[in-house]
C-alpha cells in the first residue's frame, strides 16, 4: 500500500458539495500545496476532444501535465464536463493519473504537504493520508450553488432541473463505477455542508489540522 512522504489532507466529496473551495481555503491558509485532481480528468478529456481521439489513443502517446499550463485552460465547459465523468470509469485513465497525484503527495512544491480533493484520494490514491474529510451537501443546495456559478460566469443559460438531473446522473457514475468508486471511508470526517458557508465548513477543518499539526503554522483563520 502506498505511503505518503509528506502530510497530506485529502478530500473527497460529491459535485458541488464544495470541496474543491474547501481544499483551496486550507491551501491559502497553511503551507500546503493543493492538488484538485479532477482538473487533471478534465484535461485528458479535453485532450480527447480537441485531438478527435479515443482517450486509449491519446494516452498511448503519454501527455504531459503541466499544472501552470493546464490552469490557464477553460476546462469547465459542459461538454468536457461530461467527457471527462465518462472516461474517469476506465481503468487505463486512473491507472495513468494515479502516479502524478502520487508524485505530487511526494513532493509538493512548497516541501511541507498537500491538499488533495478528488473522489478516491482517501480509498485509493492516498490511502494513509495524515487527515481525510468527506463532504457531501443535500442535492438541492448543489444544484442551486452550481446555478450560481454558471450565472456568474456568464458562459451559458441552463435550467436548475437540468442540472439537478446532471449531478444525479454524476453521483450515480461517481458511486457505481467499478474503479475506484465514490465512497466514504471509515477514517474519513465527514462534513455535511449543506447549511454552512465556507468559513464555517474551513473552520471545521483548520481545528482538525490543528490537532494534528500543531506546530505548523497557520496564515490565517477565515
Amino acid at each position: 500500500m502506498f505511503k505518503n512522504k509528506n502530510p497530506v489532507i485529502a478530500i473527497d466529496g460529491t459535485s458541488g458539495s464544495g470541496k474543491g473551495t474547501l481544499a483551496k481555503n486550507i491551501a491559502d491558509a497553511t503551507n500546503f500545496d493543493h492538488l484538485d485532481t479532477g482538473c487533471l480528468y478534465r484535461y485528458l478529456a479535453y485532450l480527447s476532444i480537441i485531438k478527435n481521439n479515443t482517450i486509449e489513443v491519446i494516452l498511448a502517446k503519454n501527455p504531459i501535465i503541466d499544472l501552470k499550463k493546464l490552469h490557464k485552460l477553460n476546462l469547465r465547459t459542459e461538454s468536457i464536463s461530461k467527457q471527462s465523468s465518462i472516461i474517469a470509469q476506465k481503468k487505463i485513465v486512473r491507472d495513468f493519473l494515479i502516479k502524478f497525484q502520487r508524485e505530487f503527495a511526494d513532493n509538493p512544491p512548497s516541501g511541507f504537504g498537500s491538499v488533495i480533493d478528488g473522489r478516491d484520494i482517501s480509498s485509493k490514491i492516498i490511502p494513509n493520508a495524515e487527515i481525510k474529510f468527506f463532504v457531501d451537501a443535500d442535492i438541492n443546495i448543489r444544484t442551486n450553488r452550481r446555478m450560481q456559478e454558471i450565472q456568474k460566469s456568464k458562459t451559458s443559460k441552463t435550467s436548475f432541473q437540468k442540472i439537478y438531473n446532471q449531478l444525479l446522473e454524476r453521483d450515480r457514475r461517481d458511486k457505481e463505477r467499478k474503479e475506484s468508486p465514490l465512497i466514504r471511508t471509515q477514517d474519513s470526517i465527514f462534513i455535511n455542508t449543506s447549511d454552512l458557508n465556507p468559513k464555517a465548513v474551513l473552520k471545521i477543518a483548520l481545528s482538525r489540522f490543528k490537532s494534528i499539526f500543531p506546530n505548523m503554522p497557520i496564515k490565517h483563520c477565515t
